[in-house]
């Protein structure tokens, strides 16, 4: 790769390095990044006024929350490897005939899904200028829209009411990836 295209990708997105301390992404200006995952919600078989309460919830966001902020949409290609295994596994142990035929069945169905369904996902990336912007936006964006922390007891049970999901390291890292190389995959 030339070395001019190198330079436009570190000006386009300018992050030096992982500071674990803080939790997020330091940028080569000083400033500070993060990444935050937006939890998904049924919109078409959801309560309506659940519905309705998320929509208010996130109008004060945007009228509370004086910081940058952007919305990322990202498609990946649905995974159906561990789904397939089981399928498998039973149809190696199988010694129903009439079973064997519904088994294969599911694994066709599995797939077809892997090959033409794509898992939409949304995130929230927050910019700070300061380690004290830091600390404030993280308490406005915990009781305006709340965070699902990692590895709390909460983390997909029903009837948690935060709107955002906290993400690893790991994650954050191949969501930037991601964003600077668009052909690339992840999961």
């Amino acid at each position: 790769m030339n070395k001019n295209r190198i330079k436009d990708i570190r000006e386009n997105i300018p992050v030096a390095k992982y500071d674990k301390k803080l939790g997020c992404m330091q940028r080569q200006d000083g400033s500070y990044m993060d990444i935050y995952l937006i939890v998904p919600k049924d919109l078409v078989n959801g309560d309506p006024d659940d519905i309705e309460m998320d929509c208010f919830i996130w109008a004060k966001f945007y009228k509370t929350y004086g910081l940058d902020a952007e919305i990322i949409s990202m498609k990946f290609p649905c995974d159906t490897g561990k789904q397939q295994d089981y399928w498998r596994k039973l149809h190696e142990r199988n010694e129903n005939p009439l079973f064997d035929q519904m088994i294969q069945r599911k694994l066709s169905e599995l797939e077809y899904r892997e090959r033409h369904t794509v898992k939409k996902e949304f995130y929230l990336q927050v910019f700070y200028e300061t380690e004290e912007e830091i600390s404030s936006s993280r308490k406005t964006l915990e009781s305006t829209m709340g965070i699902r922390y990692l590895g709390s007891e909460a983390s997909g049970a029903a009837g948690g009411t935060e709107l955002l999901e906290e993400l690893s390291e790991e994650k954050k890292q191949q969501i930037l990836f991601k964003i600077a190389n668009k052909n690339s995959q992840i999961f």
